[in-house]
């Protein structure tokens, strides 16, 4: 018969410790704003920001991990040479597949004049293809937001690359502002609302009177897919301008810098809210100096909104993370970069810490955070910019 002995209460106690090493392990793989809660937690943990050793392995499981913002990921890179603009497709685990994409073909029939009595020759996208630029920093749901301005007429036209399919967009109120004003600056930002599966195109216009140059009216305007309409934003939740560098978009939001003198700071704006949103730099990211010698970008860094310090004299790039909008505090500087002199400037970031750079001598180049080293892609530009695309074979809208 066999016997059968029952496990009784024992006063072993638990340890509640947790070694540095297995806790140091587990924190180094949260994102930012996971850790920067944890640190709430733990008074030990709330100082793992000035660990060396953790913060090497936080920057390691950074650049490393495989992160979903990129699955399927392409990028496009829009280059200027010698006044012409040509589009590439790129892809691979390093993008190094290259294909010229050709411009859409629109139709200049239905331009639309900045002024009812304009009296300018007839415009054809056709016979003018350089006049293209691409709004935004990443195509949103397969479709590209193309702007051209040519002899004074103005167009915003969305673009799908994959079905070549073309719609568009219907001018704005802008266009019918006080005729005692003038338009003097006017700037386009493109998103998706989520919430309600719409395309969106913000406008921001300053219009300044004939007879005050000095003076100057600012007002916000929105375009729906949806409803193919524009209406204005209301001015209560609204920045009183905009002067901000171009901006990045991720996950329903676009966020750019506002470098106004003495103070810096990121706006950001919700598709599906309607809402803006500001962030601080905080002085020991950036110390707010209006500063000729020092360039600061915004990119897309490994699925993060990264903020970048280019100190020029030095070689020296300074890359912050930030964990969550809004938020001044969850801005973390994870990496101080010292480059080599012939990277003039960067242009913006792939997969695994890869930054695209333009070199002085006009060639394109991808620098590794992890390695420090450059990869030259064998591309030459005056200027260029790179956005990221996920291609769709759905209509637009």
């Amino acid at each position: 018969m066999m016997e059968i002995s029952l496990m009784t209460p024992t006063n072993v106690e638990v340890s509640k410790h947790i070694p540095d090493d297995i806790a140091f392990h587990v924190l180094s793989k949260l994102p930012i704003k996971s850790l920067k809660r944890f640190g709430c937690a733990r008074k030990s943990w709330s100082l793992l920001f000035d660990n060396h050793h953790f913060m090497t392995m936080h920057r390691n499981n950074f650049l490393s991990k495989d992160h979903s913002y990129y699955h399927d990921m392409s990028l496009l890179l829009n280059l200027t040479r010698r006044q012409e603009h040509v589009l590439y497709f790129l892809s691979g685990e390093r993008f190094e597949n290259r294909v010229k994409l050709d411009w859409p073909k629109v139709d200049g029939n239905d331009r639309q004049p900045i002024q009812e009595d304009n009296n300018d020759p007839p415009y054809d996208l056709d016979e003018d293809a350089s006049s293209f630029e691409i709004l935004g920093s990443a195509s949103v749901n397969g479709t590209l937001c193309l702007h051209s301005y040519y002899y004074g007429i103005e167009k915003l036209t969305l673009w799908n690359p994959t079905t070549n399919e073309l719609k568009t967009i219907p001018s704005s109120p802008v266009f019918s502002v006080d005729h005692r004003s003038y338009v003097n600056h006017i700037q386009y930002i493109v998103g998706y609302d989520g919430v309600k599966d719409d395309f969106k195109v913000i406008q921001f216009t300053t219009c300044r009177p004939f007879d005050d140059p000095n003076s100057s009216v600012s007002f916000w305007v929105i375009y729906s897919l949806r409803k193919n309409s524009w209406r204005k934003i209301d001015m209560d939740h609204m920045p009183p301008t905009y002067t901000g560098t171009e901006e990045v978009y991720m996950d329903g939001m676009s966020h750019w810098l506002d470098q106004r003198s003495p103070h810096i700071f990121m706006l950001s704006f919700d598709f599906s809210k309607e809402s803006f949103i500001t962030t601080g730099i905080p002085s020991d990211i950036d110390d707010g100096s209006y500063n000729f010698l020092v360039w600061r970008n915004l990119m897309i860094l490994n699925g993060s909104i990264a903020f970048i310090s280019n100190y020029e004299e030095t070689s020296t790039y300074h890359i912050s993370i930030l964990g969550e909008p809004g938020v001044i505090e969850s801005w973390t500087k994870l990496f101080i970069v010292e480059t080599f002199p012939c990277l003039e400037y960067p242009i913006g970031a792939g997969k695994n810490g890869n930054i695209l750079f333009r070199k002085e001598d006009g060639k394109l180049c991808w620098f590794n955070l992890s390695s420090g080293t450059i990869e030259e892609i064998g591309v030459r530009a005056d200027s260029c910019s790179i956005l990221f695309h996920i291609e769709s074979i759905l209509p637009i809208g």
